[in-house]
């Protein structure tokens, strides 16, 4: 017996498809995927990380892009955005943080870093080391919107005594959200125009020039395309609600569903409105 589903699906999988192909063209670095690629290049790795981070870094002596982490099977795992360490031994992880429409993800991001700490401590730390072989770490989030709602371009986190601000746990964690949408006139030189270039992709100095050329060699480069386009079409969270949707509500109303999370995505990650983001679906 034929599958009378098989037209809709059909017609979703045209759908992601064609969302895909015009969502690479436009990709700037906010996007997880075009970050990882632009940071591939190990000069702009070690920019950076020294750039970013408030002391002096050494020499990047290894970058890994969406390293997976999880100690357990039974917990949950992570996978980090940039993960690297410098000659001395310290430890940064950078994240791009786009701004979610569910207010539970952008409530929740303190814990995360939380987490991300946990298990970067127990990646760091072997079986029966001693606990003063921790190295000192850096979680940093560069967020398009503000995490903390108070106008600040950086928010800078050490954990500190309640009753006496000056005892500094000395625990080496280091919790960094930067913020593109900020007031960027305080901001030191480098950091500024990075953030600006984040944000708006204007190009102010050499490496924000850079940045942009990397950029654009990746949104040409055809195996990356076609890995972005397999990535996209083949996102199983999307398919899976699609589907689960469509069983309970009717194939119409499951399609509805897919259209729906394909704009906000869309919009989420090109900073367009609903209109657009419909009108580059084609719906």
């Amino acid at each position: 017996m034929k599958d009378k589903r098989v037209p809709a699906i059909q017609r979703k999988e045209q759908l992601m498809n064609n969302a895909g192909k015009n969502m690479y063209e436009k990709l700037t670095i906010r996007d997880k995927f075009m970050f990882g690629k632009v940071t591939k290049n190990p000069v702009i790795a070690q920019k950076m990380a020294d750039l970013l981070t408030p002391v002096e870094m050494g020499e990047v002596k290894g970058v890994e892009r969406e390293k997976f982490l999880q100690h357990r099977s039974s917990s949950k795992y992570v996978k980090l955005d940039m993960y690297l360490e410098d000659e001395n031994g310290r430890v940064v992880d950078t994240e791009m943080q786009n701004k979610s429409q569910n207010r539970v993800v952008q409530e929740e991001l303190p814990l995360r870093v939380r987490y991300y700490q946990g298990m970067i401590d127990q990646e760091i730390l072997s079986s029966g080391t001693d606990y003063i072989f921790l190295k000192e770490t850096y979680i940093i989030f560069i967020c398009t919107y503000d995490p903390f709602g108070k106008g600040k371009y950086v928010y800078h986190f050490h954990m500190a005594c309640d009753e006496d601000e000056e005892i500094q746990l000395q625990d080496k964690m280091n919790w960094i959200f930067y913020n593109t949408t900020a007031d960027l006139s305080e901001a030191p030189e480098g950091i500024r125009e990075f953030l600006n270039y984040v944000e708006n992709e204007t190009v102010d100095d050499d490496f924000t020039k850079l940045l942009d050329k990397e950029v654009k060699n990746a949104r040409l480069n055809e195996d990356w395309r076609a890995e972005y386009l397999k990535t996209y079409v083949n996102d199983m969270d999307m398919r899976r609600e699609g589907y689960i949707e469509g069983e309970k509500r009717g194939r119409a109303e499951g399609e509805k569903v897919t259209q729906k999370k394909l704009v906000q995505k869309l919009m989420e990650s090109q900073k367009i409105t609903e209109i657009e983001a419909r009108k580059m679906l084609g719906i």
